[in-house]
């Protein structure tokens, strides 16, 4: 049995940062079952001591980011109490900021989701994206930053809303086997459009997994292998058809991980 590893990524807000990180690390080392925890909205002493002895049992590493000196210090102290590897990626960024512009940093935590113009764009592209979802809201598909094109059960849907909280208006359309392609998305510019792809074993494994949350039977066609290869088969060619755009192969990658590929696929 292969051994696993954790890590958390702590955070006063969001913990995005840190798993930003983390992801990046992570790709130069050939090492598999790695689970990255998000433990957000960390804010008093309480809930320090809760993350960091849960961190001790599952033997993980912390990667924390917090703006304020003050819960900088408490997390590191507790982490040392417990003899818990953490790192602080923000105090040394916030120390250097403080010599080099000569002033104090504000230490409200979560300053970038003030209802400012960011705010409400990422408020429309979320609202867009629930709409485009499925293959829905086709008549307006143009109006979309981004377009994920891909088979059942290659993360279009949990992968769309991520992108949509980062502001990216973002539309995702199913490719069924046998089914043409809608003539809307035939239009599209090929910058506009990224695939998704996956391992046929992982696929097979997922809609099983799916098979047995309905109660229906593993032996259904949708997780058969014979399917899976020709649907795969189905969606090349139809890549083909769209130009040939950019595609991500899904297995065993985290939505944050596939986000940052996309995003770099995209040059946004």
């Amino acid at each position: 049995m292969k051994e696993s590893y954790q890590v958390f990524a702590v955070s006063d807000v969001t913990g995005e940062m840190a798993m930003n990180v983390a992801f990046a690390a992570m790709r130069q080392f050939k090492v598999e079952n790695v689970s990255i925890v998000r433990k957000p909205h960390t804010r008093d002493l309480e809930r320090i001591e809760a993350v960091v002895q849960e961190a001790k049992r599952k033997h993980a590493i912390i990667l924390f980011t917090f703006v304020g000196k003050e819960l900088r210090q408490q997390f590191a102290e507790v982490a040392d109490q417990h003899k818990v590897v953490a790192v602080d990626l923000m105090g040394p960024v916030m120390d250097v900021f403080s010599n080099f512009f000569h002033t104090s940093p504000s230490s409200e935590p979560g300053l970038k989701y003030k209802q400012t113009a960011e705010y409400f764009k990422r408020q429309e592209s979320i609202e867009f994206t629930v709409k485009h979802d499925d293959g829905m809201g086709l008549d307006t598909l143009h109006e979309a930053d981004l377009v994920l094109v891909g088979i059942s059960r290659t993360s279009k849907t949990p992968l769309s809303i991520y992108l949509s909280y980062r502001g990216y208006k973002v539309a995702n359309v199913p490719i069924v086997r046998g089914v043409p392609i809608p003539k809307e998305l035939a239009s599209l510019p090929r910058g506009s459009l990224v695939g998704l792809t996956i391992n046929p074993s992982k696929l097979v494994e997922l809609r099983e997994s799916r098979l047995m949350k309905l109660g229906r039977p593993l032996s259904e066609e949708y997780a058969s292998f014979e399917r899976i290869g020709e649907e795969l088969k189905y969606c090349r060619q139809i890549f083909d058809e769209l130009g040939s755009p950019p595609v991500i192969d899904v297995t065993g990658k985290a939505i944050e991980e596939i986000a940052t590929e996309v995003l770099l696929q995209m040059g946004k």
